[in-house]
């Protein structure tokens, strides 16, 4: 965790570093080295092992040999063999079977660059333009232009930003680096290969929001693209004051509250809402979590200005967005197109195969299959098919139907149970009775336990949990019976 001046977080948020780097060390936790980071934070060691329990990355034994990739797009290669050591999702969806620790992503695997892919130069114009500018006007320009948030929920970013200001507080800002979607790399493309404008947003938006502390939270798996943003920030004009943590796993990190949990050095899992982060949230001060093409996208606007990024999109989806494309195409990789882009349009460019015969996962563990002749949905915001199919992050596999569906249905059900937190008992309990009845008997999949988890979960993970199982019995029921 890297040095920043102008604010000290109480001492408890040295837990989550602390494990990470004896983790690191050693290659998994003991009791003793936990309950040695436990004292060493003041901290009780049962709070201590709750906290550290609750990181899907920690191992708690010796490791047994080279992790591989269990994840869709390396499942369907024909060089796939069933790992050992399964691992989730490597996040190399783009040259599959994937096994061993994360590459800095290759620069050929950009497939179609815009604004926020294209070529960086070396300086600083768009924090040199909103420092002239000053913080209200930064604010405006960001409005607008109508920039929503590229994390998956495309809230206002003005909005929010606004939202955490009114309170006249110290505030905190987060960038979320976390990017735990199987099938999702874009944020890792960014880093690797555009650091420059990733730590220009971040810098624009300290410049706004003038924050008491600013953080940037990196999954702790993606060493190149950590390296990358750690280079790019000692060479910037806010060296020195970004603390940097890195994460240890979980699919629910992509969630605000458990991420801030995660900082604070509490379990992972989320809050209920109220209050909304931006009114209480790291340590109680008013919070700003932006992702990181969101903060791309902030040094865009402040560069190129807020008509030029309006120039791309659609009138309520302004900007570009980054695809992560994989699956059965010719040329898996990160596509930046215009909001509004068609996707069978995108899916052409990567040669993914006809629509007879084809389906596209959208949106991941979150979101629902489309079979290939409902592919010429526009990129936008929201839902694709009220079974669940959505843009979300921006993650699109391409599959065969209906040989393909049954094994990534069952792929995605099994993520969500394993990456359920536990903190709410319609995910806890709902998510593995999901897998169980899918892969045995769908004649259990009860509309009353589908709507259980649905609508009775706390966040997102078990909310959106049933898109893929209910879009795939809509569209392929023959392949589970």
């Amino acid at each position: 965790m890297s040095a920043a001046p102008a604010f000290a977080l109480p001492r408890r948020a040295r837990l989550l570093p602390e494990l990470v780097a004896r983790h690191r060390g050693d290659g998994f936790l003991t009791p003793a080295s936990v309950e040695a980071v436990a004292r060493e934070v003041g901290v009780p060691a049962a709070e201590a092992w709750e906290t550290a329990r609750s990181f899907h990355e920690f191992r708690f034994d010796a490791p047994g040999g080279e992790r591989a990739c269990a994840g869709i797009a390396c499942a369907l290669h024909p060089g796939f063999h069933e790992p050992e050591l399964p691992a989730g999702c490597l996040f190399r969806c783009y040259a599959p079977p994937a096994s061993g620790d994360e590459q800095p992503f290759p620069a050929e695997m950009e497939r179609q660059a815009g604004p926020l892919l294209g070529p960086a130069d070396r300086t600083w114009a768009g924090l040199e333009r909103a420092r002239r500018l000053g913080p209200a006007a930064v604010l405006d320009a960001i409005e607008e232009a109508g920039l929503r948030g590229r994390g998956g929920a495309y809230f206002p970013t003005a909005r929010k930003w606004r939202a955490a200001l009114r309170h006249g507080a110290p505030l905190a800002l987060v960038m979320n680096a976390e990017e735990g979607e199987p099938g999702v790399f874009k944020d890792r493309a960014l880093l690797c290969l555009r650091p420059g404008r990733v730590v220009e947003g971040l810098a624009i938006a300290m410049e706004a929001l003038r924050p008491a502390v600013t953080i940037a939270f990196i999954n702790g798996e993606a060493d190149p693209a950590a390296e990358a943003f750690e280079r790019a920030l000692a060479d910037s004009p806010i060296a020195g004051q970004v603390l940097l943590y890195r994460g240890a796993g979980g699919y629910v990190l992509g969630e605000e509250t458990a991420l801030l949990n995660a900082i604070e050095g509490r379990r992972a899992v989320p809050r209920p809402r109220p209050p909304l982060p931006v009114d209480s949230g790291l340590f109680g001060m008013p919070t700003v979590v932006n992702n990181v093409e969101t903060l791309a996208a902030v040094a865009v606007i402040l560069r190129e200005g807020p008509a030029a990024f309006r120039a791309f999109g659609a009138s309520d989806a302004p900007g570009t967005r980054i695809l992560s494309l994989s699956g059965r195409v010719e040329r898996p990789g990160v596509y930046e197109v215009p909001l509004g882009t068609p996707l069978a349009e995108v899916l052409d460019r990567a040669g993914a195969p006809a629509p007879e015969g084809l389906a596209v996962l959208c949106g991941g563990p979150s979101g629902g299959f489309l079979p290939g002749a409902m592919a010429d949905q526009p990129v936008l915001p929201g839902r694709y098919h009220p079974t669940g199919a959505m843009l979300g992050a921006g993650g699109v596999v391409v599959l065969e139907a209906p040989g393909d569906i049954r094994r990534a249905a069952l792929t995605m059900a099994a993520f969500n149970a394993e990456q359920s937190c536990g903190k709410c008992t319609p995910c806890r309990e709902g998510t593995p009775l999901l897998l169980e009845a899918l892969g045995g008997n769908p004649a259990e999949l009860t509309e009353d336990l589908l709507d259980a988890i649905q609508l009775a979960s706390l966040c997102g993970l078990g909310q959106m949990a049933t898109g893929p199982v209910r879009s795939a019995l809509a569209f392929w029921p023959e392949v589970f019976s």
